[in-house]
C-alpha cells in the first residue's frame, strides 16, 4: 500500500466515518465498536462500553478504547480492543484482570464525580 493510498483511506474515514467503501477495508467504525461492545457485555460486564475506534491502517485494524461508563458519566479509558478490518474479527484485547484492575483504580480517584452522576441519573 502507497502513501497516497494511505492518505486516501484515511481522508475518506474522517469524511464518511465509514470505510465500507474504501478498497479492501470492509468494517466500519460503527461496526468494529459493536463487535467489542458485543465481547465486552458477553465477557467483561455491562459497566463496560467501546470508545469511537480508531483506523490503524498500517495494520489495517480498528482500534478502539474500553471505557468504564456510569449512568450519564464516562469515567475514564480502562483498555484497548483491536477489530481486524476485514474479517470483523476481534484480533486482540486488554487482559480481562487488567481491565478490572483499571477500573477499580479510576473508581477510586473518579469516587465523587461517580457519586454525583449516579445521584443526577436517580434524580431523573
Amino acid at each position: 500500500m502507497t502513501r497516497r493510498s494511505i492518505l486516501a483511506i484515511i481522508r475518506a474515514v474522517k469524511r464518511e466515518r465509514d470505510v465500507s467503501l474504501v478498497g479492501k477495508i470492509g468494517v466500519s467504525a460503527s461496526l468494529a465498536r459493536a463487535r467489542v461492545n458485543r465481547f465486552l457485555l458477553s465477557e467483561v460486564g455491562s459497566q463496560f462500553c467501546a470508545g469511537d475506534p480508531e483506523l490503524d491502517v498500517a495494520g489495517e485494524n480498528w482500534r478502539v478504547p474500553i471505557l468504564l461508563v456510569t449512568p450519564g458519566l464516562v469515567v475514564g479509558r480502562v483498555g484497548e480492543a483491536s477489530v481486524d478490518s476485514s474479517t470483523r474479527e476481534l484480533a486482540d484485547h486488554t487482559e480481562v484482570s487488567n481491565i478490572y484492575a483499571s477500573a477499580e483504580k479510576l473508581r477510586k480517584r473518579r469516587i465523587a464525580a461517580i457519586k454525583s452522576a449516579f445521584l443526577r441519573a436517580r434524580e431523573g
